[in-house]
């Protein structure tokens, strides 16, 4: 609107200084011309061309006068229109700079988001690792438990067998050392029955013997 207006004003002023181009050179031609038209004839004529120049100097000066108000007009419109395209350029400037800080904001406040998003999701994957991590340890050591369990079984087992194995073999000792001092008994026994019969015998001979003597 206010580059139209401007051009309208640019086009109006054209047309008044070509028009001031082609008047202001027939006007001197014109008095320039009554001059010295004016100057050939008695002193009477001389006093009636006076106020005939003054006339036209006054013409030229009121049209110089209109058009230089017209021009002052005319800049004083471009002034004003320059100082509304001014404030108009201002104001939106003042709104791009307006919607760019509320776009940086958004922006910021956006990226805030995220970061507190962000936070949160590392939280959470942190506490469900640290749960993970505990979960796994009591699984660990459950296992440990376990194992040392079995382990301790597993030895108590090897002892049982160990001592089931002694108790065997001190069963088998003392079978087998009973067995020797029955078959020691079973000796002393036949040796003393074999003494015994030995003295019979001799007895015997003996008797026989001094049987025969008799």
């Amino acid at each position: 609107m206010g580059d139209h207006s401007l051009a309208c004003l640019q086009n109006h002023k054209e047309r008044k200084m070509k028009m001031l181009k082609f008047l202001l050179p027939l006007l001197l031609v014109a008095s320039v011309s009554s001059f010295s038209l004016k100057s050939l004839f008695s002193s009477e004529d001389k006093a009636e061309e006076v106020p005939a120049e003054d006339t036209a100097v006054e013409e030229i000066d009121e049209e110089v006068n209109e058009v230089e108000e017209s021009e002052e007009e005319e800049e004083d419109e471009e002034e004003e229109d320059d100082a509304l395209s001014a404030l108009e350029e201002d104001e939106e400037e003042d709104e791009e700079e307006l919607d760019e800080e509320e776009e940086l904001e958004s922006v910021a406040l956006e990226a805030e988001e995220e970061e507190d998003e962000e936070e949160e999701d590392e939280e959470e994957l942190d506490e469900e690792e640290e749960v993970e991590s505990v979960a796994l340890e009591a699984e660990e050591e459950e296992e440990e438990e376990e194992d040392e369990e079995e382990e301790l079984s597993a030895l108590e087992d090897e002892d049982e067998e160990e001592e089931d194995e002694f108790d065997e073999e001190e069963e088998v000792e003392s079978v087998a050392l009973e067995a020797e001092e029955e078959e020691e008994e079973e000796e002393d026994e036949e040796e003393e029955l074999s003494a015994l019969e030995d003295e019979d015998e001799e007895e015997e001979d003996e008797f026989d013997e001094e049987e025969e003597v008799e």
